[in-house]
């Protein structure tokens, strides 16, 4: 395995490179067609959204952003066993990338925040115009990256992870985990209804539920949420928060935030609303989670102070762009 830079990113062998191409490419397929019959499906019966999308998106928030995100890739909480695996699984099934490799791109992330060739999917890779990060940017951060040949070292960033059994599991059969998201919903549906139920739910549950996910996680996260917004602490890069649509993304976009204060749980740490710390609240009650992470107020202005008028000068986007 060629190293790049002696330890966190190589570039992959050719025949690890074919099957990652492979894998997404043949995943899109699945996704854009089951997407197709799913939005065909909401017209036909608009009333479906009211018990799809609900459904959808607690999957999408649980397993990328509570799981993948904060659980194994910032420790933001404590989890019981069966709960840690259930976010694992959940996390897989949105066909983003292994648990090992996912958290290990995402722990590159932060530590080269929007620096070209280094954070591996900041739409600032060609270069920091504005229309150019809207649109080859935006291109790149939402699925271009996923097809490169560079990619970022587990046994650099994910050690530790891969040393729990069950989880080096899920990671060692991340295809097979991945595509049972679009299986189970398809059996689940036929036992339940028939054919006509199955293919409805496999549309709903499976390829729309990974499409959601890929547009919020890749191309409002990683992309919008590094190219427009607005920032009021001093960070690495150029995150930014929108605002606006927090309630919408259940609380993702607050990206400015989490970056202020990655191991926070909640990024509405300022006076914002985050609708997942509901589901937190529930969580804690039932005993799956606790110790949940967040930062003082006091921890919070003190953070704003850090940006000093010179800063402000130097750095305008600290204010908002």
């Amino acid at each position: 395995m060629k190293q790049i830079d002696g330890k966190e990113i190589y570039r992959l062998p050719a025949h690890a490179y074919i099957q990652r191409v492979l894998y997404f490419a043949v995943t899109t397929l699945i996704v854009i067609g089951g997407t197709m019959i799913a939005i065909g499906e909401f017209v036909a019966s608009p009333l479906d959204a009211l018990y799809a999308l609900p459904i959808t998106l607690l999957i999408i928030a649980l397993g990328v952003n509570t799981g993948y995100h904060m659980y194994f890739s910032h420790h933001s909480f404590d989890a019981v066993p069966a709960f840690k695996y259930l976010l694992a699984y959940l996390g897989s099934i949105t066909c983003q990338d292994s648990i090992a490799q996912w958290v290990s791109n995402h722990k590159r992330h932060h530590r080269h925040t929007d620096s070209v060739d280094l954070d591996p999917h900041t739409p600032r890779q060609f270069g920091d115009n504005k229309w150019v990060m809207l649109t080859l940017g935006l291109a790149w951060s939402t699925f271009g990256w996923k097809f490169s040949r560079t990619s970022t070292s587990k046994a650099y960033y994910s050690k530790e992870l891969l040393r729990d059994p069950v989880i080096d599991w899920f990671d060692k059969n991340y295809v097979v985990v991945s595509y049972s998201g679009f299986v189970i919903p398809f059996v689940i549906g036929y036992v339940a209804g028939g054919m006509e139920l199955a293919i409805k739910w496999f549309a709903y549950f499976g390829a729309f539920r990974v499409f959601s996910g890929y547009f919020f996680t890749e191309f409002v996260v990683n992309g919008l949420c590094h190219s427009i917004g607005t920032s009021k602490f001093k960070t690495k890069g150029q995150p930014m928060n929108l605002g606006r649509i927090s309630w919408l993304t259940l609380g993702t976009t607050l990206h400015h935030n989490h970056h202020a204060f990655p191991r926070a749980l909640s990024p509405a740490i300022d006076g914002e609303w985050d609708p997942m710390n509901i589901v937190y609240v529930l969580l804690e009650k039932m005993g799956a989670i606790s110790n949940c992470r967040a930062p003082s107020s006091e921890d919070v202005e003190l953070k704003k102070l850090e940006v000093s008028e010179s800063d402000n000068m130097e750095h305008p986007r600290l204010l908002h762009e």
